[in-house]
């Protein structure tokens, strides 16, 4: 071209701007001052959004001074890229007001850019008084985007209305993008009805508010709806992206719903989204919950970008397996390292620290500590938590402890796993004393460090240490926890103030079946069959479903009173009834109470093809009770079979062989007892 003016200059610059190629762009510029042609309102604001978009924050200031000498900075134009950088790039509030108050003459976009820079720094005041001066003194309307920069400011529920109050006077509520906003919004301080009613009053909707229903939904714990409110869509011809994907995939794994997941993973399908990072650990995590482990395999390998979130997913999977959990999780974080592009972070620490569960696993739990000691991040207090689980769990309560030391900031979390493991360990007194450190430090007992505590007493029998942490189930306004409830019921028994336990009980809003196992488990250590059978029907009625532990109490309480018809009467409606499967404890109680009426025979039909140790031993001290050798032979036989270093057997029928004076045989029995290794166990006692 011969003859290039500002127009052309302009074109050029812009083009290789739209393209992403900066350096020339600003070449060009640079060109085109030394050519003597000046700039316009349409190159500077091409220019300033170049360094808005690169931040170039010094670059944006020299533009800046270019326009003031071209004497252009008063241009509404301009105004709107200036105030958006000085927003974006240096975080200046009063830097972009000055520049906007010094235009003459403010257009709505640039309220819009100063609005909304303002409901990123600014409370909902502040904003709203903007608001007011765009209409008041420059006589604007505002639009969509004005609504929804007012919306991102909102913190409270009562703010929202206002602004909702607002789109109605001015007939916005029924827009796409403003409804939108107030669904997300409304859904987010968990006002279901306000977000349904806005949804229904819009007529046209897009996948943006689609999106965000489903997400409020799932959001306040309506997984169902969510999942219906999907159908409703696709049935509507609107094709879900991501978000609506990843949304549904989490209400059902949030419902144990594996069979819709199966149907979103085919819409994901369909829709193209088989590869997305993004929905891909959302449809692993619904695969996970539901243990199918092959599936996430499969969809773990088959996303192309894989992110950090579907590392992380993967490990936890891996982590939550039976068998080979630290096998999997090491070779998959070994392949995680080798990757130029990722780098482990916190929370893949911790999925690989898990996978550490029992005692096989320390060796490869102290590596893991030792390669978060390399990385210093020991002091982190998520981290520190899950050392501390990992410690507790691998039977290390000594590490555990240290691990708990080396955190810095210790939260209720710290403090409950420290705790819990020395609960596990059953150091019940060192665990009691942690409690009073904790509150010391000013961290406050919550719905899970407050039962360890009271468990904790319930295990010493300290009942008058159980009484001063019960106060704290009202002060923290834990009324309405049945697991804490339970726990405290549980110590009442156990400490052997029954009344108090019933009392505690009838105080619980909700009693749930732990609350009924707890207080029926009181009765049976009191020895009060009865009362423990009208509390089973009770529970009944209630339409809650028994477990094993409620008829272990059952038959225990039972048994204790000589109830051998109701023992009976009550294993046969856990059989059939309720399908539960006799465990070993069932088994011993039920030929307790027959070995107690001396139906010898019939305990020992009902155990001679399922029973336990627990429950031939129990059958072996009835028979030395009932003085019947013939029938001792046949359990103790047994029970060597089936544990022979067991030295309680060998020692019944022992004692029985002396009494009836076989006294060759008594010998030949405790002479065995000495080769298999067994001994008798020491007494203890409290008292010394």
């Amino acid at each position: 071209m011969p003859h290039r003016n500002v127009v052309s200059w302009t074109s050029l610059i812009s083009s290789y701007a739209y393209h992403g190629f900066l350096r020339t762009s600003f070449a060009l510029f640079t060109d085109m001052l030394e050519s003597n042609v000046n700039p316009n309102t349409h190159t500077f604001s091409i220019m300033i959004r170049e360094c808005t978009t690169s931040c170039l924050s010094v670059m944006g200031i020299q533009i800046h001074c270019l326009i003031m000498k071209f004497g252009l900075e008063k241009d509404e134009f301009l105004g709107s890229a200036l105030v958006d950088f000085y927003l974006k790039v240096w975080n200046s509030i009063d830097e972009a007001f000055l520049v906007f108050d010094g235009l003459w003459r403010r257009d709505q976009v640039t309220w819009n850019v100063l609005i909304s820079g303002f409901a990123d720094a600014r409370g909902v005041g502040e904003v709203l008084r903007l608001f007011h001066e765009m209409r008041v003194v420059d006589e604007l309307r505002p639009n969509d985007f004005t609504f929804t920069s007012l919306l991102k400011c909102c913190s409270l529920i009562i703010e929202v209305e206002q602004i909702f109050g607002l789109t109605m006077k001015y007939g916005m509520d029924g827009d796409v993008v403003v409804g939108s906003g107030l669904v997300d919004m409304f859904g987010k301080c968990g006002n279901m009805d306000l977000v349904r009613g806005v949804f229904d009053s819009m007529e046209v909707k897009d996948i943006f508010v689609w999106s965000s229903i489903i997400a409020s939904y799932v959001r306040n714990g309506s997984p169902e709806q969510a999942f219906t409110l999907f159908i409703r869509m696709c049935r509507q011809g609107v094709k879900p992206d991501q978000h609506v994907l990843s949304s549904v995939l989490r209400a059902c794994a949030e419902s144990d719903n594996l069979e819709s997941g199966v149907q979103v993973h085919a819409q994901m399908i369909k829709n193209a989204y088989q590869a997305d990072c993004f929905v891909g650990s959302a449809l692993m995590s619904l695969y996970a919950n539901s243990k199918e482990l092959c599936s996430v395999e499969k969809l773990f390998r088959r996303i192309e970008n894989k992110d950090i979130v579907a590392w992380n997913c993967m490990l936890l999977c891996y982590a939550q397996m039976e068998e080979l959990a630290t096998f999997y999780s090491i070779s998959l974080f070994r392949e995680l390292c080798q990757s130029n592009t990722l780098k482990p972070d916190t929370a893949t620490i911790v999925a690989l620290i898990t996978s550490c569960r029992n005692v096989l696993d320390l060796a490869v739990g102290i590596q893991i500590h030792g390669l978060i000691m390399k990385l210093h991040l020991g002091r982190e207090t998520s981290i520190g938590n899950a050392v501390i689980n990992m410690y507790s769990n691998c039977g290390s309560v000594l590490d555990a402890c240290k691990a708990f030391d080396d955190i810095v900031h210790k939260d209720e979390i710290s403090w409950s796993s420290i705790i819990g493991s020395y609960m596990q360990s059953e150091i019940e007194l060192e665990a009691v004393n942690l409690c009073k450190e904790m509150l010391a430090e000013g961290i406050y007992f919550t719905n899970f460090s407050l039962p360890l505590c009271i468990a904790a007493s319930a295990k010493l029998a300290a009942i008058d240490l159980g009484k001063q942490f019960h106060p704290f189930f009202v002060k923290l306004g834990l009324e309405g926890d049945n697991f804490v409830g339970s726990s405290i019921v549980d110590m009442y028994s156990k400490c052997g103030n029954v009344e108090a336990s019933q009392k505690a009980f009838k105080e619980l809003e909700e009693p749930n079946e732990v609350s009924f196992n707890a207080m029926i488990s009181g009765f049976a250590r009191q020895g009060n069959a009865t009362k423990a059978i009208e509390l089973f029907q009770k529970m009944e009625k209630m339409g809650l479903v028994p477990n094993g532990v409620t008829f272990i109490a059952l038959l225990s309480a039972c048994s204790h009173m000589g109830l051998v018809e109701d023992s009976l009467a009550l294993f046969n409606v856990m059989c059939q009834k309720y399908n539960i499967e006799p465990e070993p404890e069932h088994y011993a109680c039920l030929v307790d109470v027959l070995g107690r009426a001396g139906r010898l025979e019939e305990a020992y039909c009902i155990i001679e093809n399922d029973g336990s140790v627990l429950a031939w031993k129990t059958l072996l001290s009835a028979c030395r009770n009932y003085e019947n050798a013939k029938m001792a032979e046949k359990c103790a036989t047994k029970v060597m079979q089936l544990d022979p270093t067991d030295h309680s057997s060998y020692v019944l029928l022992s004692n029985l062989y002396s009494r009836e004076g076989k006294w060759k045989e008594a010998s030949k029995l405790r002479q065995k007892l000495v080769n298999v290794g067994g001994k008798k166990d020491l007494g203890s006692s409290w008292l010394m």
